[in-house]
């Protein structure tokens, strides 16, 4: 029986698994592009980004939509995600800010080439992903936020499109999966780009179509009963998807599929109170980190390789040195997400309960 309250450790670990994923392949994508980051491998980072999205999407709809005892409040649902990314999301960015401000005082103004005040403006209004010149050149992994944010706002018309399908789970699951192939064509055909590749540039649809593939899993996985080893084996499978759809370019369709499986079996697994490497603590800990390490592991590479460029120790990239540099982006990710990124979400959101309460009680007086 699976309760709205329910809470799927597993993909609390799996968010984690995730971002360390993403963080380690950006290494070498942005200092060893054509050597150690052109690892086949590596390139299976931006499979990730898309089983993210499914993620959120799966995540979002179990709270706002499997919650059927109070309506859905686009306002407090906008509020709640901000909340959850912005604080940070602006921090990422000033760090970016002060190291190029450093760069211009110590005589290094050739560095801020590419940093446009446009592709700044897009960065903090997150409007990178609907093509705006030189946005990339900033934290670039926030596109994903950017694209994300497109699926929140059309999140309202796919609560009311779950709504429609409850009775149809499975064949509204196979939709979500059709229109993300439908896209991708069509992307290709008129934008000169799959899907994949759609980061600054249509980022927004391939965000908010791979997210509805998450809200059809959840509405899906209201029928998808069987056992904790049978749906291990679903878990297992969706991720030789995902890979293997990665790897031989497939499409995004595919992938979404992948991570859609992994998802509906860990899902199912922790529904039946069973344990997962991914549902212990010490991964649900981590978990809790892992926006922190998406959000900042740009700003703190780029730190990190200056700081051994000043002292003459030149990065040499390889699976060490990836993982040395991984492993501190998890280290800072821990003090900024109990310092920063905990307080801010808090704070936000305990003034707008407050502030609710307060209209509240002065309609009623």
């Amino acid at each position: 029986m699976i309760t709205a309250k329910q809470r799927f450790n597993s993909l609390t670990g799996l968010r984690f698994l995730l971002a360390i994923w993403i963080a380690y392949f950006h290494v070498g994508h942005m200092y060893d592009h054509n050597g150690f980051g052109a690892l086949p491998i590596l390139e299976l980072g931006v499979a990730r980004v898309d089983v993210f999205f499914v993620l959120s999407g799966f995540v979002l709809t179990h709270i706002y939509w499997a919650n059927r005892d109070r309506p859905f409040g686009f306002g407090d649902f906008m509020l709640a995600r901000m909340a959850r990314i912005y604080p940070l999301y602006i921090v990422a960015l000033s760090v970016i800010l002060g190291y190029l401000t450093l760069g211009l005082l110590m005589g290094k103004g050739e560095e801020l080439s590419g940093y446009t005040p446009t592709g700044l403006f897009a960065n903090m209004f997150m409007l990178q992903s609907i093509g705006f010149v030189d946005a990339g050149m900033w934290n670039f992994p926030a596109w994903a936020i950017s694209a994300e944010f497109a699926g929140y706002l059309a999140f309202p018309l796919f609560l009311w499109l779950a709504t429609k399908m409850k009775d149809n789970p499975f064949a509204f699951f196979l939709l979500t999966l059709a229109n993300v192939f439908v896209i991708d064509q069509l992307m290709g055909r008129f934008m000169g780009h799959q899907m994949a590749e759609s980061t600054m540039s249509g980022g927004f649809l391939r965000g908010a179509a791979v997210m509805l593939v998450g809200v059809g899993a959840r509405v899906a996985f209201e029928k998808f009963e069987m056992s904790s080893f049978r749906a291990g084996l679903f878990a297992a499978g969706g991720a030789i998807c995902a890979i293997l759809a990665a790897v031989n370019h497939l499409g995004t369709a595919f992938v979404a599929y992948g991570g859609a499986l992994i998802i509906l079996g860990l899902a199912r697994i922790d529904a039946h109170g069973k344990s997962t490497t991914l549902s212990r603590p010490t991964m649900c800990m981590l978990g809790g980190w892992s926006y922190a390490i998406f959000i900042l592991h740009v700003p703190i590479f780029m730190i990190m390789k200056n700081a051994l460029d000043v002292i003459g120790m030149p990065l040499q990239v390889n699976a060490l040195t990836s993982l040395g540099f991984t492993a501190v982006v998890v280290a800072v990710a821990y003090p900024v997400h109990k310092l920063i990124e905990e307080p801010c979400r808090n704070f936000i959101r305990n003034g707008w309960d407050r502030r609710q309460a307060d209209k509240l009680a002065e309609t009623q007086a």
